[in-house]
């Protein structure tokens, strides 16, 4: 259970929680509905005439760009700006944040379907949207700063030796977080490419490890941000972090640079990730989370498994030559997005909003059902697909009925995930009342 403290916030801080779960929750929706219609073009594809010129091309990069950088983003903008918040929250520089950050993934939208896509794969920001972009993490940063001087003067510097200790984390996150603007500019740049798996032009086994430990030290630290209370072991916390600092030891170990799946420490590296399959879920479980957040753990337990088995499988050689360009690997993305990063996200936002009008909406269990149905059954159909095509690669040149009605499938998936972010979004405005109007 989460402490008394948490359900008697000021006014201001639970309207502040409020916004982040709309703002995350209205680009899952537009995100999700755009991903309707690019299902619908790959069933009916004369549709495209009446979209002209905004043909399919210029829709999936808005489809990745809000799932990515709105959906999978703004609870995550979200639990920064309430970690840096002082304890009165009056000024209104959270809710700046978070419209800066969602009028760029309108400009950045806007932008792609007239045309102005870089062509790199999530990070084909460019001309005007890059800055935008760019300047509103410069724009996020300088708010959490903001805070964080506001936090110190108003009791940091007089406060506890934990209140200082808090204090001095939160100023070397923030120097940490300093270096994301520049690094992306430089990452989004057209002449600037990761390193490559020659063997399958994907990405290589090291720079998959280095991004899940990322995410692992996400999952890790996301309890201690949101406050939860420890019913566990501080010692089995510590020797987890342990072992997340040697496995990150291990990685810059491995051989970097462009490297084939077909060379046994690739391998090897990438299915070390099993390893904390067992390991987050203890860490999670050492803490007391609030009412309706099982089902959100259950979610990150079974897509998380799902994910990291299917990905050292599919690496290997033989298998990854064989599904690296068929809707296996559209299937694999979306148990990532859709099933674990859905998942983590929906757990934060409920901790998010506890103590607020908004705990309720992601509590629902008819929607969560319906998302996790959903998401079941769009990568089941997808996974199939992706098997027929390896099998029988004349079928992605003819009308394969088969693949057509695997296609149907995942378009009813689409349609019953799309309703469910509808009904969150609905639940999460109806509990906006006049007082957030008036802000």
């Amino acid at each position: 259970m989460t402490s008394p403290s948490d359900l008697s916030l000021a006014p201001e801080r639970a309207l502040t929680r409020g916004r982040v779960v709309v703002h995350s929750l209205l680009w899952l929706t537009v995100g999700n509905t755009v991903g309707l219609l690019l299902a619908s073009l790959l069933l009916w594809p004369t549709l495209g005439q009446f979209l002209e010129p905004l043909s399919y091309g210029r829709w999936v990069p808005v489809h990745l760009d809000l799932q990515l950088y709105g959906w999978s983003a703004l609870p995550l903008v979200g639990l920064l700006l309430l970690w840096y918040l002082p304890l009165e929250d009056g000024d209104g520089s959270a809710k700046f944040a978070l419209e800066v950050w969602s009028g760029a993934l309108l400009f950045g939208a806007l932008s792609t379907l007239a045309g102005g896509s870089g062509g790199k794969l999530f990070l084909e920001w460019s001309g005007a949207a890059r800055w935008v972009f760019l300047g509103t993490l410069v724009v996020l940063w300088a708010v959490l700063a903001r805070c964080l001087y506001l936090r110190w003067s108003r009791g940091g510097k007089r406060g506890n030796a934990g209140l200082r200790g808090r204090v001095g984390i939160q100023a070397v996150t923030l120097l940490l977080l300093a270096l994301v603007p520049p690094v992306l500019w430089i990452a989004s740049g057209a002449a600037v490419y990761p390193p490559i798996n020659p063997d399958s032009g994907g990405a290589t086994g090291t720079s998959l490890l280095g991004s899940s430990l990322g995410i692992v030290s996400l999952f890790l630290a996301t309890p201690w941000i949101l406050g939860l209370e420890l019913r566990g072991s501080s010692r089995v916390q510590a020797v987890l972090a342990s072992l997340l600092g040697l496995h990150f030891l291990g990685f810059l170990l491995l051989p970097h640079g462009d490297q084939s799946h077909h060379e046994l420490l690739q391998t090897f590296g990438l299915a070390s990730l099993v390893l904390w399959l067992p390991l987050v879920a203890v860490a999670l479980r050492g803490f007391s989370w609030p009412t309706g957040a099982r089902r959100w753990l259950l979610g990150m337990g079974v897509w998380g498994g799902l994910l990291v088995t299917t990905a050292v499988t599919t690496f290997l050689p033989g298998f990854l030559e064989a599904f690296k360009f068929t809707d296996w690997l559209v299937a694999h993305a979306h148990l990532a997005m859709a099933g674990l990063v859905t998942s983590f996200n929906g757990l934060v936002l409920l901790v998010v909003a506890r103590g607020t009008p908004w705990s309720e909406v992601l509590a629902a269990p008819i929607p969560f059902w319906m998302w996790q149905g959903g998401c079941a059954l769009l990568v089941s159909s997808l996974a199939w697909a992706g098997f027929r095509e390896s099998s029988f690669p004349g079928g992605l040149a003819i009308v394969d009925i088969v693949v057509q009605r695997l296609y149907l499938a995942r378009w009813g998936a689409g349609l019953l995930m799309t309703l469910a972010s509808m009904i969150w979004l609905r639940d999460a405005l109806g509990r906006s009342g006049p007082e957030d109007s008036r802000r």
